[in-house]
């Protein structure tokens, strides 16, 4: 796509789709699709408000730098958008139990419904819960389809790429609130990635808080972006598909136009989204399920195991390299991001919960002397983008115990039930730093379960304060 060649850019389809998206009102499958995220986003963030590293210290500065009407998630009060959109980022990712989408390998969610909750509480007019769900879906499928568009993960040229791409959703989502047109749409993209950088060197760095609080800064630019072009401050004419542009710089133009833009209007990827069972990244799943497995199996014992082989693919080598860092994780988001550790507590325990990872559960002498008996095996067979699949084999009594998973559980074919949805949030709740959520838990829950029907947003926002 050529603008010299008088065709409109790659990021002029993309815009004009964002902005016009559902105008015969959006399908019943991909707005429960969304709804389903925003509960979930809620809870997590929650949630992390006394769980998450590091995450007080936005609220705090957000607090600091003056009142406003949009809401702290979890905290309670309220700030302005920018700033709400920069402590519920913070708080979205921070202990790792939101959505995803497998195949893509993307948080879509994160950092747009961050955004889009402290616009829909900052827009003068009455944002309605299906307006507002409509942004959600726009913004997920946007960052879903940029990031299976990738034909090399940009990571390896030093990137880390999630917070890149949630500042895509991020400022679509508060461009849809805004109502911005297509020419807007692109400034706003153009102003949000003015705002990011996001580099790898996190992997690297076992006590940084990076990690967990990342969509803090994609969340912020988003909204920044929107709220800019809102006001007629001009971007780049092709801010992902320049010659320059985000494609070009940090995936280095190793891209499929035609997966970007395949089923564009008619197939809304955030549809295709996992729901976590477990508190941890994605790639670890796979060995928390097969463990549990094995775990419940008679004759297991776990002070009787010998050795365990673990097959992965190239994509989650991470999740177990550096031996020493894994084995041995210093921090609860370390431990999020370890293979050998979190199947070590799923053998030990027989499950794995929020508590899993607290500071004195990662230093626990019986799952760290299990992780040290861990080791991988590369399976070239397995596919790039196939991180929740895996293989779990442990000599335990001069047994052999063996577990195959192909499919994550939270994968669309694979749902939680109605009863784990709930145990979740019910879970996660019970965390938040404002006491106020315990006892309206089931408020929320059933504000949020009939979303679509509200007129105005704020009806679900004003119990989040």
């Amino acid at each position: 796509m050529n603008v010299s060649a008088g065709l409109p850019s790659l990021s002029a389809v993309l815009a004009k789709h964002a902005v016009s998206a559902f105008p015969h009102g959006m399908p019943a499958e991909v707005s429960t699709s969304a709804r389903s995220s925003l509960i979930d986003a809620i809870a997590v963030s929650a949630a992390a408000s006394t769980l998450g590293a590091g995450c007080r210290a936005f609220r705090d500065i957000a607090v600091e730098t003056g009142s406003g009407t949009a809401a702290m998630i979890g905290y309670g009060g309220r700030c302005s958008a920018p700033m709400a959109a920069w402590v519920n980022g913070a708080l979205a990712h921070a202990i790792d139990y939101e959505d995803t989408h497998d195949h893509a390998i993307a948080h879509p969610n994160a950092a747009a419904l961050a955004a889009a909750l402290a616009m829909a509480d900052t827009v003068p007019r009455p944002i309605s819960g299906r307006e507002l769900l409509g942004a959600i879906a726009v913004a997920a499928d946007l960052v879903c389809r940029i990031a299976a568009s990738f034909t090399i993960a940009p990571d390896r040229n030093g990137w880390h790429t999630t917070p890149w791409l949630g500042v895509f959703g991020a400022a679509t989502a508060a461009g849809r609130l805004l109502q911005l047109d297509d020419r807007q749409m692109l400034d706003a993209w153009s102003l949000a990635m003015s705002q990011m950088c996001s580099f790898g060197e996190l992997k690297f760095s076992p006590d940084s808080d990076v990690r967990s609080v990342r969509d803090a800064f994609a969340a912020k630019a988003g909204v920044l972006g929107a709220l800019l072009a809102a006001k007629g401050v001009r971007g780049y004419d092709d801010p992902l598909g320049g010659q320059a542009g985000f494609l070009a710089a940090v995936a280095r133009g190793a891209y499929s136009t035609e997966t970007l833009l395949d089923g564009l209007g008619d197939h809304f990827l955030g549809t295709e989204v996992s729901f976590k069972p477990w508190p941890s990244c994605r790639g670890t799943h796979a060995y928390i399920e097969a463990g549990i497995e094995i775990a419940c199996q008679p004759g297991f014992a776990a002070e009787a195991i010998e050795a365990i082989e673990i097959t992965i693919n190239e994509k989650n080598v991470m999740l177990c390299e550096p031996r020493e860092m894994k084995v041995a994780p210093r921090t609860p988001i370390a431990a999020k991001f370890s293979i050998p550790f979190t199947l070590a507590s799923a053998l030990l325990n027989g499950r794995v919960t929020l508590e899993s990872f607290t500071d004195a559960a990662i230093h626990q002498p019986g799952a760290l002397a299990i992780a040290t008996k861990v080791r991988h095996r590369l399976d070239p067979d397995i596919p790039l983008r196939d991180t929740t699949r895996g293989s779990v084999i442990v000599l335990a009594n001069n047994r052999r115990f063996e577990q195959h998973i192909v499919t994550g559980l939270g994968h669309p074919s694979r749902p939680l039930s109605e009863a784990q949805v709930k145990a979740k949030f019910d879970d996660c709740i019970r965390y938040a730093h404002q006491e106020s959520y315990r006892a309206r838990a089931a408020e929320l829950w059933d504000t949020l379960m009939t979303v679509e029907e509200s007129d105005d947003i704020r009806k679900l926002t004003s119990l989040l304060v």
